[in-house]
């Protein structure tokens, strides 16, 4: 196994299992590998919680080597528990809740767990890639975007040139999920990683993708049949 590859996974929507056989899949090595989750941890999934408790876990072992960043339904959750809206709940929050109360010893560890999730970043980069969970505006400041860049449309982020991108990254390629994908799509400067997870249309093509940046290939864990599969995004040079 190569040393110090990065490594990224985003929409994992509660689906626990499958982050672990992925990691497993994919020889992850804490104190090696640099791993970025791109938001959506939580929602519509069966293990939210589980999820949300071994990836703060593993922050706080490795807090060199992980980052874990938030997505618009963490924005969710952070407007219910501000009881501003209540459409965390029809959008994933109820199947949430069911976990926290199955999972958590008691209020004090969901609490601790919840306040965990609202303080993630919205965008983090390296000397490569930068990410975030849908997408930014190339015309403003990239870490002075407003919180409405957590919701970014497909639509909305890709009617920007590969060149405008570009130029307002550095050249750095964005990293991102969100928008539901049957495999990886990259353009040359956007690299959309979401596969599904719990989410897309078709329920048989479901999946959640964790994806080796460094070597170009990724591997696909299939919410239904459970099964792996390995792919490459990116031609060997």
């Amino acid at each position: 196994m190569s040393e110090g590859r990065k490594l990224f996974i985003t929409d994992i929507h509660g689906e626990y299992q499958g982050l672990i056989e992925l990691l497993r899949e994919m020889d992850y090595d804490a104190f090696t590998d640099q791993l970025v989750v791109g938001g959506d941890l939580i929602d519509r999934g069966p293990d939210s919680a589980l999820v949300v408790r071994y990836l703060r876990t593993l922050q706080r072992m490795h807090p060199d080597n992980v980052v874990v960043l938030t997505g618009n339904h963490e924005e969710m959750l952070r407007w219910y528990r501000q009881d501003q809206s209540d459409m965390w709940l029809i959008h994933g929050g109820a199947e949430a809740l069911k976990s926290f109360e199955r999972t958590f010893a008691d209020e004090a560890e969901t609490r601790e767990n919840l306040d965990w999730l609202l303080t993630l970043p919205m965008v983090i980069e390296d000397e490569e890639y930068v990410y975030v969970h849908a997408g930014f505006m190339p015309d403003q400041p990239l870490y002075a975007q407003s919180r409405d860049m957590l919701w970014m449309s497909e639509n909305e982020f890709y009617a920007y040139g590969v060149d405008t991108v570009l130029q307002a990254t550095g050249g750095k390629v964005v990293v991102h999920g969100h928008t539901p994908c049957e495999f990886i799509c990259f353009d040359g400067a956007r690299l959309n990683c979401d596969l599904g997870s719990h989410t897309y249309a078709i329920k048989e093509s479901r999946g959640l993708a964790l994806v080796d940046l460094t070597n170009g290939e990724y591997a696909v864990y299939n919410c239904g049949s459970r099964e792996i599969a390995r792919r490459t995004w990116r031609k060997r040079e």
